[in-house]
């Protein structure tokens, strides 16, 4: 039995690994993400995650420090003890946020140059270029007044448990 709840783990971590990378993060790091919201517990050592992961030091080593860097993971150590436990922050959704808005911009800024290369004449294509435009504005709109009101939220503690399960 614990084997097949072990496969279905391993199977979960790497479907959600999978999403992670779609976010712009390498396999490992996607797992690693994955493999500290699936894990029981809020905290893991290096060794645990070397081990869970059977791959080498340096890979692990690599991705956490990139996770660590971009501040969606960070660690702590106990007091007297040299060990790192290695924990996820709760900057993930501003991470993905802050590139779907990159995104978003890029997007923008290329549109716009592309009408500036389309003939005139070309009205059906400069219409629909002009409507993914007034579309891409909305949506960036949106997304910075839905970060203002999580900021609200948060700042006013708004925010309970049952908000961040799933229906």
């Amino acid at each position: 039995m614990k084997e097949k709840g072990d496969k279905e783990l391993r199977s979960h971590i790497e479907e959600m690994a999978k999403m992670f990378e779609k976010m712009n993060f390498t396999p490992m790091q996607g797992r690693i993400l994955s493999f500290l919201s699936f894990s029981g517990k809020s905290d893991k050592s290096f060794e645990e995650i070397v081990n869970f992961f059977q791959t080498s030091k340096s890979t692990v080593s690599n991705s956490l420090s990139y996770l660590i860097s971009q501040k969606v993971v960070d660690y702590k150590t106990l007091t007297g003890k040299r060990k790192r436990y290695f924990f996820l922050t709760k900057n993930l959704p501003y991470l993905f946020t802050q590139q779907q808005l990159e995104t978003i911009g890029h997007f923008k800024e290329l549109s716009y140059k592309t009408l500036t290369f389309n003939n005139p004449d070309q009205r059906e294509m400069n219409l629909l270029i002009h409507e993914w435009i007034r579309f891409a504005n909305l949506f960036e709109k949106h997304i910075r007044e839905a970060l203002q009101n999580y900021e609200k939220d948060k700042a006013s503690n708004i925010l309970t448990s049952s908000e961040y399960t799933q229906s």
